[in-house]
C-alpha cells in the first residue's frame, strides 16, 4: 500500500505522547533549515544509516514546503509542530498545522491519479508507506507519515 493517502478522521490518533520529539515552528519558509537540523541531529541520535536520514529529511521538507506553501495564505502568522517516533524498522511523522482544513478532496484517491496539490508528491510517494490526515477535536491539521 505504499505511496497511498487515506482519508480518514479518527479521534484515536489524537494521542500523541508516545512520540519521542517534537518541535514546533512559525510557518515560515526561513524555518526550513532549523527542522532540518532538527530532524538530522534527532536521526543521528538514533544512529539512523546516511541513506534513511536523508529520505527522512527529503521527506520532512516536501511536507513542510507543501504546509508552507498550500496550507495557508500569503503572509498568514501560523505555526507547524511536528513530532517524530521510531519503532522498530517504521518511522512515524506527525505533522500538525492550525491553518484552515484541508480539502480531503485534493487528496488522491487510493488507485486513482494525483491532483495538483495533492498531500503526496512522486517522492514522497516513493518514501512512504502510508498517510494519515484527519482533522482534531481542537480544530488542528494533522497528518501522520509511515515510512519503512
Amino acid at each position: 500500500m505504499a505511496g497511498k493517502c487515506l482519508r480518514v478522521k479518527l479521534e484515536s490518533f489524537d494521542k500523541i505522547t508516545m512520540m519521542d520529539s517534537r518541535l514546533t515552528l512559525s510557518n515560515r519558509p526561513e524555518n526550513l533549515k532549523l527542522l532540518l537540523d532538527y530532524v538530522g541531529k534527532w536521526a543521528r541520535d538514533r544512529g539512523l544509516s546516511s541513506m534513511r536520514r536523508r529520505g527522512l529529511e527529503k521527506a520532512v521538507e516536501e511536507i513542510f514546503r507543501h504546509l508552507v506553501t498550500h496550507a495557508y495564505q500569503p503572509e498568514q502568522p501560523g505555526s507547524i509542530a511536528i513530532a517524530l517516533e521510531q519503532r522498530g524498522p517504521r518511522l512515524r511523522l506527525m505533522f500538525e498545522d492550525d491553518a484552515a482544513p484541508h480539502n480531503p478532496n485534493r487528496l488522491p484517491a487510493p488507485d486513482g491519479p494525483d491532483p495538483i496539490g495533492s498531500c503526496l508528491d512522486n517522492g514522497l510517494q516513493q518514501l512512504a508507506e502510508s498517510l494519515v490526515y484527519y482533522r482534531t477535536a481542537d480544530r488542528k491539521n494533522r497528518m501522520l507519515v509511515f515510512l519503512t
